[in-house]
This record gives C-alpha cells, structure tokens and sequence, in this order.
C-alpha cells in the first residue's frame, strides 16, 4: 500500500476516534465505545508503524550492490547487513560478524558468522574486514560464503516485515469494518424518534395539534355545534315561556 494511502487512513482514524472519544463524554460507561475507542487507539499505532515500515523498506537491488560494496570497505556509517569484525563480549576478541540492527544510541547487533550466535556492540568498536589484512583465526568462511549469508539475512528480514505488515493491514481492516458497524448501528439507533405531537398526521384530514390521544387523524366533529344549538334553543324556550307567563299576569292584572 503506498504511503499516501497510508496517510490518509491514518488521519481517517484519528478523526474516528475524536468522534468517539465525544460519544464517550454523554455516554463514558458504554463499553462498545470504549472497546471501539481502544481498538482504534491500537490501529494508529499499527498504521503508524506501517507507515514507517514503508519509508524504511530499502529496495533489493540497491541491498545487493550495498552489500557487494561494503564488504572489506570502510563505510561513512554502519548499517544493518553489513559485515565486519565485531568484538564478543565474552572474551574482547574480534570476530567475522553481521551487523543485524543498529540502534539511536550508538549499539548495534551482530551476529558471529562462524558461531551463529548473536551480541551487543558499540558502533565505534566496529572494524572493518580489511583492517591491516588481519582476520580472526576462527572466521573459517570464504567471502562467497559471507556474500550469501548476507543475501539470507536480507531475505529473512523482508520476510518477516513483509510478514508484518500484511498482519497490521489486516488488523486495520478490521477496524475499518468495526468503525462501520458502529456507525450503522448508531444511524438505526437515531432513526427511530419519537413522533412529536405538533407533526403532520397522516391522514390528510387531520390536523396539526389536534387530537393528542391517538385521534389525531381523525376529522373534525360536526355534532358539537348541534349540541350547542339544541342548548340555545331549550334556554331560548324556557324564555319565551316565562315571558309569556309574566304577559298572562300582567293581562290579569289589569283587569
């Protein structure tokens, strides 16, 4: 995978894990969140790793010749792969040696050729093959024999970081596919809201507000007005007929 597209995952996850470091303060106790939150935390650090792992990915021609050149040749630095005569800590004597890892601070790795076995060492303490013509009386290998234990050491070390980073891309799509699994389930999880009692009903007869208690699609009723009139027309009756009655008393009275 190129870096570029390295790149730009990685700050897709930093983004997601903004997103859900915000969903984890209204919900701090969700452990999907958390569980998602750690996950993704991981992914960067293998996307990061990756990254460099790409950049530092030397190519196999350039450590062919590298090798070829820097046998028995002083180098302006030492570097993983190349041979010299290393000191054994055991016994302060030099021997035929790879350099297997160099380190910030100066160390390095090596391993004995003729041995097999593997040691710490100072950079400084480095020689190389030609110093003065002398070698150690128990380096027995030929340069041939030098060349393809380089060339095998170079093998195996693309081996297991090819190796590696086939793990840390599988581990990154499985995040992606975690990150969009959380995602689908917080979309369903805002899909269903609760109807508010000022939305549309949906009959078309209804009205917006009206009929709170399950009603609301329901048409207006006619029969109200009715009620009201029949009221109006028994009060108006009982008032004619008391008019009427104060009339007939009058009448009599006049009388």
């Amino acid at each position: 995978m190129a870096g570029e597209d390295l790149s730009s995952n990685l700050q897709g996850y930093q983004i997601q894990l903004q997103q859900v470091e915000a969903a984890l303060t209204t919900e701090p106790d969700n452990e999907e969140l958390l569980k998602l939150k750690k996950d993704l935390q991981e992914v960067i650090l293998l996307t990061t790793d990756l990254i460099k792992a790409s950049a530092d990915k030397p190519s196999t021609s350039g450590a062919t010749e590298g090798s070829s050149s820097n046998y028995g040749i002083p180098s302006r630095g030492w570097k993983g792969g190349d041979a010299c005569l290393a000191p054994w800590s055991e016994d302060g004597q030099y021997y035929e040696a790879l350099i297997e890892e160099v380190t910030p601070d100066g160390q390095c790795t090596v391993n004995f050729v003729a041995y097999g076995n593997t040691d710490v060492a100072d950079i400084e303490s480095l020689r190389p093959l030609t110093n003065e013509g002398q070698l150690s009386e128990s380096a027995t290998k030929s340069r041939k024999q030098i060349l393809q234990a380089q060339k095998e050491y170079k093998k195996k070390k693309a081996q297991k970081k090819a190796q590696r980073m086939k793990q840390m891309e599988e581990e990154r799509e499985k995040e992606k596919n975690k990150w969009h699994s959380f995602n689908t389930k917080a979309l369903n999880k805002k899909g269903h809201i609760k109807k508010s009692i000022f939305a549309s009903p949906d009959n078309i007869n209804g009205r917006v507000g009206i009929g709170t208690c399950g009603i609301g699609g329901r048409p207006m009723t006619e029969f109200q007005q009715q009620e009201k009139w029949r009221k109006g027309a028994q009060s108006g009756g009982a008032l004619g007929n008391m008019k009427t009655a104060t009339a007939v008393r009058g009448h009599h009275s006049s009388r």
